[in-house]
């Protein structure tokens, strides 16, 4: 379905400055009102560090203050905050505190969850730039990133309008962008079962609201694991520091190596899929034995691992999996980059973010584009121009336009 521009705007409403933030914080309370239910209770709740994002004045353009350090008793008690005083994003920590609203030195860390990030715009797919837009930080123009010079726009960027520079790149993801995410959420977790042996019910996979995908590891064996322990599974699941010797190859003799196949064979973990690569088996010391000096010796050999590597290892954030004390996006609670919710996947593979996490009301909101903007939730298409006054939209389209920047929303006087 596609929503046509209306030229009238309705009577009783008008448009004043932080409207746009007014609107989009309304909608959100009102989704916390109904849909509390969807608020997923973590385990342990009593001993979690809370925290949110206030909407900014400029919603989105001036991001607001991030408050940390709170603590509740019960889900009822974080519901009943979120409609007194709806934020642009909720966080819960991933980490267990014996005084969670103390301050970080004084909370006595008891163990956290293993968590992971997988973020859409680290793949670099070559489709970002036909649906990314910059939108300036002074005045709000916005438009396309590939009608203003390429993927590189952003770096020498001037605004038409008023000549500011160094803008917001905002990404309306598609399905390609949404896939590939998908894709490494699966890798991700046959490795944590596979390799690490974690009971796959023990590991929950969550859309993140925008363009990505978080897991949550709750199993016991991880939960006292250090920065460096969590950095090692990072180094392992990404393939850094691979080196030949994992595979059997050495430096030795005159020819500068040896072949000698590990004991435990080549048949699992980084090893097998090294080896599928390079299409040998535990057979294969002669095969193995050629590739080497075919590649240069050991050296060579090394470089070739670490191109498998780059293949081959998983693309997460780093930073996420390591931090002990880090405050992580809440399960069902709204993303202000886009206006859908973090919500767990059922299945992944079938996993549509643009119907299941499409989940504020349809109730219309005036919106005014910034830009020629099309988008496709829950099954229906909606068209924008800038050269329209203005369109009325479900709430769902309008506040994932306006969090993404491209629009400006209306609220009645």
């Amino acid at each position: 379905m596609t929503m046509q521009a209306d030229n009238n705007t309705p009577a009783g409403r008008t448009k004043t400055p932080g409207t746009t933030a007014i609107a989009v914080q309304s909608v959100f309370r009102k989704y916390y009102f109904t849909q509390a239910a969807r608020i997923e209770v973590p385990d342990r709740i009593e001993e979690r560090e809370f925290g949110y994002m206030r909407f900014g004045d400029s919603f989105p353009a001036a991001g607001g203050a991030m408050v940390r350090h709170l603590a509740f008793r019960s889900v009822g008690e974080l519901v009943a905050s979120l409609i007194r005083d709806p934020p642009a994003d909720v966080f819960c920590s991933n980490a267990y505190y014996r005084f969670p609203a103390n301050e970080m030195r004084e909370k006595e860390w008891r163990g956290a969850d293993l968590i992971f990030d997988i973020d859409g715009k680290d793949f670099d797919l070559p489709c970002v730039p036909s649906h990314s837009y910059l939108v300036c930080r002074e005045c709000g123009f916005s438009d396309l990133q590939e009608n203003l010079h390429g993927p590189q726009a952003g770096l020498s960027f001037v605004c038409p309008s008023c000549k500011a520079s160094r803008p917001n790149i905002t990404s309306l993801p598609c399905t390609k962008c949404i896939d590939a995410s998908k894709n490494e959420a699966i890798r991700l977790v046959s490795l944590l079962s596979g390799d690490f042996g974690i009971e796959l019910d023990r590991i929950k996979v969550y859309f993140s609201g925008n363009n990505g995908f978080h897991l949550h590891v709750s199993d016991d064996s991880f939960n006292q694991l250090d920065s460096q322990a969590r950095s090692d599974i990072v180094g392992y699941l990404t393939g850094n520091g691979l080196m030949p010797e994992s595979i059997g190859v050495r430096k030795a003799g005159d020819r500068g190596f040896a072949i000698r196949f590990p004991r435990g064979g080549i048949s699992y973990g980084w090893r097998a899929r090294v080896a599928k690569k390079l299409k040998i088996d535990a057979s294969s010391e002669k095969k193995l034995e050629h590739i080497v000096s075919q590649k240069g010796g050991y050296a060579g050999f090394r470089t070739e691992l670490e191109r498998i590597a780059r293949e081959e290892g998983l693309v997460i954030d780093p930073q996420v999996t390591t931090d002990t004390h880090r405050v992580f996006r809440m399960p069902g609670t709204l993303n202000s980059k886009s206006g859908l919710a973090k919500v767990r996947c059922g299945n992944i593979g079938s996993f549509d973010p643009f119907t299941e996490a499409c989940l504020l009301e349809d109730q219309e909101i005036i919106t005014t584009a910034k830009a020629d903007v099309k988008v496709r939730l829950r099954g229906k298409t909606f068209r924008l121009e800038v050269k329209e006054r203005s369109i009325l939209l479900p709430a769902y389209a309008a506040v994932y336009l306006a969090c993404k920047g491209l629009a400006e929303l209306e609220i009645s006087s």
